[in-house]
């Protein structure tokens, strides 16, 4: 457009001999000086009468959407809005224009007031109420809507929680969902699918400690525990099967995962890396935290703490940073969790967050994630007794004030999705993830068909039977959610009672095999544990024992004096407690089972002990010796149940084709026997049987109770 109106030249007297001269030798012809005075008297001649036209007669007047055209011209190419809404101005006031040129022209001149930051609203109006017929109206309308919104902003969006139902799935964690599709584990494979369990595809099957997908679950992190056919290994693979890539692994056994296969991972929000932090506690990688490259696998150390260990990390949104969590390595009475915060290119970590001290009943995970936008990290803590979530905001990898809270819950874990929900894990017990179902075995070891039982349980029922097999004595809810009863139950009739309460939610129990008799354990405010028993008839309590730890009743002797407890790892410096035999007349403890980083259980006569490692089924005495293999090649890594008298070991396994069954094996050595088919969602549970080993019953826990966070985060600016 700036070249064409380059090309435009007023005649006027002052130029006539010029552009004589200038058409000359545009001509580019060699031309005799006659020919040359003719040409120019003749252009002199034409000019004349040019200069002398308007005293003629009055010039054609120019159309109004050639002046329309000229004023966007005026805008868009020569940037002069003054100019482009004085044409504008002009013919929206011309009433001879017509009225689709006038609406145009109005609407063009209110986009000028916008560009100059002034607000167009009284031009649109006259648009509409002028110009309603013309097209123009149609996008006023569409600004003045727009104009509205912005004076009258919508209410902001309500937080709403919604529960996900893993029934349909099997084992899913915070880190394996975005809401509507999840990575989860079901009968010894991973799949990738719906929620509702329609539709899924196979990821693979990995005997694994970890598998973590990346937030637009495009990605799955394998953390896979060495077997004969690798080392330990780091590996990615696509949620389909396809695309596997080993990172790291640990060829030359230089144990670089630490000492065992445990360990915490997170994706960054772009995929491109990992991080792996809480190899184990007190192992020699403690406290650290590496960041491992998802193109090529390569690592370096990020974080080393050495006063304690990380239990998790997590990523920045923009990818700046690293937020983490550590604990204290010692006695964890007292304590507190510390989040850290440190620059993704190494630096000092700033602490941003300390929790509360640390009692009975109080969760220890405070670290959740960042908000998608980066303005907060979600936090957890116990604050004047309640457990919640909290709010902390960060600027420059630092805390930009003090928490605000959020939401109440028992919440153990949470992590952020891509589009900014928090999928949290909520501790807190709801029956609807509870069940037990019972069956019988005959004399020839089948079993029967299961049948649902309605309990009233806490997550930690510890289902058992009386000695006779007709009752069940399990911890059950109590109307105030902060305490726990002892219930029990008639199988016949289903008639329940509970005969004691506890003031804690960390009551264990576990049924006398001869009397009419509950033994029970239950962590006290200041650590320690309470050893007691309680009548069933009469609900006389009897206090027997202190312990100073948190201590568990595992199972009870065959005698009314020996017992087995799992004590708090935190004092034996492991996450994997070992079982303690406790005789009730000596009081005298022994350690009968120190590694317990496999499934290991006594038999309640005392005689032997019973373990599941690496797909071997093994015996030996409790008095200790060598373990003697019973059973080879098991494919389900899952706990072992020795009858009561120790004659028979029961345990779960897949049968030749590939269904999740029952096996029984005698602890004296013999060929294995299948007993029956577990029933659906059921498989990697509890059993209990009982003392006959006539009764059996399988206690399925929801792995998780996830709930889908969304519209939490404050507006900008507020």
């Amino acid at each position: 457009m700036n070249k064409a109106h380059g090309n435009r030249r007023r005649i006027d007297g002052g130029s006539q001999e010029q552009l004589a001269l200038v058409f000359t030798a545009s001509c580019g012809m060699a031309l005799s000086s006659g020919v040359i005075a003719s040409l120019v008297y003749l252009l002199l001649t034409m000019a004349s009468l040019v200069a002398v036209r308007p005293a003629i007669g009055q010039a054609a007047p120019v159309s109004a959407g050639v002046r329309l055209q000229a004023g966007i011209d005026k805008e868009d190419v020569d940037g002069d809005l003054k100019a482009a809404m004085d044409i504008y101005e002009r013919i929206a006031a011309d009433n001879s224009a017509p009225r689709e040129v006038r609406a145009r022209a109005l609407l063009r001149l209110a986009g000028c007031e916008e560009k100059l930051g002034r607000q167009a609203k009284q031009v649109y109006l006259q648009i509409v109420r002028e110009y309603g017929d013309q097209a123009a109206a149609t996008q006023a309308r569409k600004q003045l809507a727009l104009i509205r919104q912005k004076e009258q902003p919508p209410p902001p969006k309500t937080m709403s929680m919604r529960r996900i139902d893993s029934r349909p799935l099997g084992e899913i964690g915070p880190t394996d969902t975005d809401g509507e599709r999840a990575v989860y584990w079901s009968a010894g494979h991973e799949y990738f699918g719906d929620l509702a369990g329609r539709r899924r595809q196979l990821v693979g099957d990995f005997r694994k400690h970890g598998a973590v997908p990346s937030r637009d679950l495009s990605m799955v992190a394998l953390n896979l525990k060495a077997d004969s056919a690798r080392p330990h290994t780091l590996a990615v693979i696509k949620p389909d099967g396809t695309g596997y890539r080993e990172l790291l692994r640990d060829d030359d056994k230089s144990n670089i995962f630490g000492i065992t296969s445990s360990f915490n991972m997170t994706w960054s929000w772009d995929d491109r890396y990992i991080e792996i932090c809480d190899f184990h506690p007190w192992s020699k990688e403690l406290g650290q935290v590496w960041i491992v490259s998802v193109n090529n696998g390569r690592h370096r150390v990020l974080v080393d703490q050495a006063d304690g260990f990380v239990r998790k990390a997590v990523f920045s949104p923009n990818g700046q940073f690293v937020a983490y969590e550590a604990w204290p390595r010692n006695d964890l009475a007292e304590q507190t969790s510390r989040i850290f915060v440190v620059p993704i290119r190494g630096g000092t970590p700033r602490l941003v967050f300390e929790s509360s001290p640390w009692k009975v009943g109080n969760a220890v995970m405070s670290l959740m994630d960042w908000t998608s936008d980066g303005r907060y990290l979600v936090v957890h803590d116990v604050r004047q007794g309640k457990s919640a979530l909290y709010l902390l905001p960060m600027k420059d990898g630092a805390a930009g004030g003090d928490a605000t809270f959020l939401r109440f819950g028992q919440f153990d874990d949470g992590y952020t999705t891509a589009s900014g929900a928090l999928v949290v894990q909520d501790n807190a017990p709801h029956p609807e993830n509870l069940s037990a179902l019972l069956s019988s075995i005959d004399s020839d070891g089948h079993l029967g068909t299961w049948r649902p039982l309605d309990l009233n349980a806490s997550k930690n029922a510890a289902p058992s039977f009386s000695p006779d097999g007709s009752r069940l004595a399990y911890v059950g809810l109590a109307p105030d959610p902060t305490r726990r009863s002892l219930i029990v139950r008639d199988i016949a009739t289903g008639h329940e009672r509970e005969i004691h309460q506890s003031a804690y939610g960390s009551l264990t129990c576990q049924y006398s095999l001869h009397n009419p008799r509950v033994y029970c354990t239950v962590e006290e405010e200041r650590g320690e544990s309470e050893f007691f028993s309680v009548e069933v008839e009469s609900g006389v309590v009897e206090h027997i024992a202190t312990f100073p730890e948190a201590r568990y009743l595992v199972k009870c002797g065959w005698d009314d004096q020996t017992f087995y407890f799992s004590p708090n790892g935190w004092r034996f410096n492991t996450f994997d407690p070992p079982i303690i035999e406790w005789n009730r007349s000596t009081e005298k403890e022994t350690v009968i089972a120190e590694d317990a980083r496999f499934f290991q259980m006594p038999s309640s006569d005392g005689r032997s002990i019973v373990g599941l490692r690496d797909g071997t089924l093994s015996v030996r005495p409790i008095s200790g010796g060598e373990w003697v293999p019973l059973v080879s090649g098991v494919r389900v890594n899952s706990p072992v149940f020795p009858t009561a008298d120790g004659k028979w070991v029961f345990y779960q396994d897949k049968d030749a084709e590939g269904e999740d069954s029952l096996f029984r094996v005698a602890a004296a050595a013999g060929e294995p026997q299948r007993v029956g088919n577990l029933p659906d969602n059921y498989s990697l549970r509890e059993f209990f049987f009982s003392p006959d080993a006539r009764q059996v019953l399988v206690w399925r826990v929801a792995s998780t109770d996830l709930w889908l966070l969304e519209n939490f985060e404050p507006s900008p600016g507020k």
